[in-house]
């Protein structure tokens, strides 16, 4: 008798266990997490983000939608270790890069209610303007416009800081802080393309790094991922992994951001963001 019930009391322990497995993942954070299945998942993420958890990504075709709502965000989103907010204005550069103005206004509202105020989120598409060039950056700031006016955002200061007497020496400044050697490539520039370098200082740096709203670090992950979307940059890949090693950022945040990107540029061009990553920082370089 006693055998009987302990079998039957083992049967019923066996049973809650599985249960307790099924329906809950593992602690986190020191709390029991029930566990979602990736349509659950990407649902909570899209209302958390645009208070919709049923957000169309492609409404032009059912099922390619319910295919990228779970890949970016189910898998994606719950991948990397970056915060909302830094996911969705990575992904405005991004956006930007790809020449993507329709996609533009989802994204602002996302990033809004992520948490990032009016200026990073103003600042994040302006600052992606010298390396995509005018045309693709004044199609997104048109649509940001758009999407400020839906979401009730008013003027935003401006946020340059240099005149034209100092953009250059600011800018320089700024380029010699992430590219130490940038005076010796400087001096062995051509006569005839050294105004390419001087552009580079006043411009590219001075009118652009120099602002506020965003740092360095924030400025050298928008540029990493606007050069990576473009594709066929690999040195200039490579050239800014060391950059934003040197202000600070680390592998695992250069993974995230081109993690973050896959879904929009597709996987040759994630492929060979990691070659450019794991050729200045192997994996085993940033480990602790």
């Amino acid at each position: 008798m006693k055998s009987t019930m302990k079998k039957k009391f083992s049967k019923i322990l066996l049973g809650a266990l599985m249960t307790t497995l099924l329906t809950t993942s593992t602690m986190i954070g020191g709390q029991q997490v029930m566990a979602q299945t990736r349509t659950e998942m990407a649902a909570a993420a899209m209302t958390q983000l645009y208070d919709n958890g049923k957000q169309e990504i492609v409404p032009q075709d059912k099922e390619l939608n319910a295919i990228m709502q779970k890949f970016i965000y189910a898998d994606v989103n719950t991948h990397v270790q970056m915060s909302p907010m830094q996911q969705e204005l990575l992904t405005l550069a991004v956006l930007t890069a790809n020449n993507a103005p329709e996609e533009i206004p989802l994204h602002v509202r996302g990033a809004l209610s992520a948490g990032a105020t009016p200026a990073q989120v103003r600042e994040t598409i302006f600052h992606c303007t010298p390396y995509v060039g005018l045309t693709r950056a004044k199609a997104a700031l048109c649509a940001l416009t758009k999407a400020f006016k839906d979401c009730g955002v008013k003027k935003i200061d401006d946020a340059g800081t240099v005149s034209d007497a100092t953009r250059h020496d600011a800018g320089l400044a700024v380029q010699r802080a992430i590219f130490p050697a940038i005076d010796k490539g400087n001096a062995a520039a051509p006569p005839d393309s050294k105004h390419f370098r001087h552009y580079l200082s006043a411009n590219c740096f001075g009118d652009y790094y120099t602002r506020e709203a965003l740092d360095v670090k924030e400025r050298e992950l928008i540029t990493f991922v606007s050069i990576i979307t473009l594709g066929g940059c690999e040195a200039q890949a490579k050239a800014h992994v060391a950059g934003n090693l040197t202000v600070g950022n680390t592998r695992q945040q250069l993974l995230d951001a081109i993690t973050i990107a896959l879904p929009y540029i597709g996987y040759p061009r994630t492929l060979n963001a990691l070659a450019a990553i794991d050729a200045i920082v192997p994996p085993q370089a940033d480990a602790k």
